[in-house]
């Protein structure tokens, strides 16, 4: 699929009855997670995710649809999850400091000084900042989570004794 970018036209946005030089910020960064289990009781799947699509298996789900048959797929998807959202955070930080640099250097507003330009610059970046503190907040829960399914569910992880096969097979 080839994408092609087409600049706006004028008017597209309401740009022709504004006067500025500020040209834009587009960050050129994308979401990119390879995920795979180690294909040991169910819960080995591979996941891919690029630019928020997944090809193939039909799911809207970016880590893949939640199966949860066993222990191991709850601990998996947990740890997916914390590792999409500790990768989102960090991608957002970053984001947020260049997009605060970048509107830093913006031409100011007629009658602004440099300081009131970088208050505004603060603005905006903390918004950005303030999702990438919701992304760990994320991962830091998926990890609770998991904790306490271990708490709340440990006497159905440990393995129960099984009875040994009988010797002497039914017969009617």
């Amino acid at each position: 699929m080839a994408t092609t970018n087409v600049p706006p036209q004028a008017g597209a946005n309401g740009s022709q009855t504004k006067n500025t030089n500020f040209t834009g910020f587009a960050p050129k960064f994308g979401l990119n997670i390879n995920v795979s289990g180690n294909g040991g009781g169910g819960g080995g799947r591979q996941m891919a995710a690029a630019g928020g699509q997944q090809g193939g298996g039909g799911s809207h789900f970016i880590l893949g649809d939640p199966e949860f048959n066993s222990a191991e797929d709850v601990r998996n998807y947990c740890n997916h999850v914390r590792a999409l959202m500790i990768q989102a955070a960090i991608e957002l930080a970053m984001a947020s400091k260049i997009l605060e640099a970048r509107l830093a250097q913006a031409q100011t507003l007629p009658g602004d000084n440099p300081i009131q330009a970088r208050m505004r610059a603060l603005k905006v970046g903390r918004k950005l900042k303030k999702a990438a503190d919701g992304a760990t907040a994320a991962a830091k829960s998926a990890v609770g989570a998991y904790g306490a399914f271990t708490r709340e569910y440990a006497d159905l992880m440990r393995p129960r004794p099984q009875r040994p096969a009988s010797t002497n097979p039914f017969k009617f």
